[in-house]
């Protein structure tokens, strides 16, 4: 929800773009380094009034993994967690007509061959259900038998980053043991 308006789903598309100059790609640290140009992003706001997506239910899960390890010595145990993810689960219901659900269904199309290298993200805003450039976790349209109306489950994960991950910098060139060094303070000879 943006300001009490609709709930507001946001996809955002990017393009990775090489970088240009036969001189620079082949240094192999430079030519590695991605740029993503984003697109314009689309909202869809989960709306029956204006989208014909109307929210059924919705969920929101991080999970954590704890080990503990006891010590020998009697002493207080080791605790140590690591990050899972964090999960939103949208179920929406559409008719077969919602312009919403068409709106959705395409864009979900465009970011099957962007999963890869990452050059997306989603973003969704409802109240205390929020998730800020997520990824698309899951996506189902179900027809139910006999009716117009159509289920549709959508699940938005956030693990970590989802920009391309950047390459180590440039290796650092060790100096001459044998070299002699200047001194550039004046006075000196």
């Amino acid at each position: 929800m943006l300001n009490g308006v609709d709930p507001i789903l946001i996809i955002q598309l990017s393009v990775l773009a090489p970088i240009l100059g036969d001189s620079i790609s082949k240094i192999p640290y430079v030519s590695k380094v991605p740029d993503l140009i984003k697109m314009p992003p689309v909202p869809i706001y989960l709306s029956q009034r204006l989208t014909g997506l109307h929210i059924d239910t919705e969920e929101k899960n991080v999970d954590i993994q704890t080990t503990t390890e006891t010590m020998t010595d009697g002493s207080s145990p080791q605790v140590d967690q690591k990050a899972l993810g964090s999960v939103v689960v949208v179920m929406l219901e559409a008719r077969k007509d919602s312009v919403g659900l068409s709106l959705l269904s395409a864009l979900v199309d465009r970011i099957l061959p962007k999963v890869t290298s990452k050059e997306y993200s989603i973003t969704y805003l409802h109240g205390p259900i929020t998730i800020f450039n997520g990824l698309l976790h899951s996506y189902s349209v179900m027809q139910e038998s006999g009716s117009e109306k159509l289920t549709v489950k959508l699940e938005i994960s956030k693990g970590g980053d989802n920009q391309p991950t950047k390459p180590d910098p440039l290796p650092k060139v060790p100096g001459n043991p044998g070299a002699v060094p200047i001194d550039f303070t004046p006075g000196a000879s």
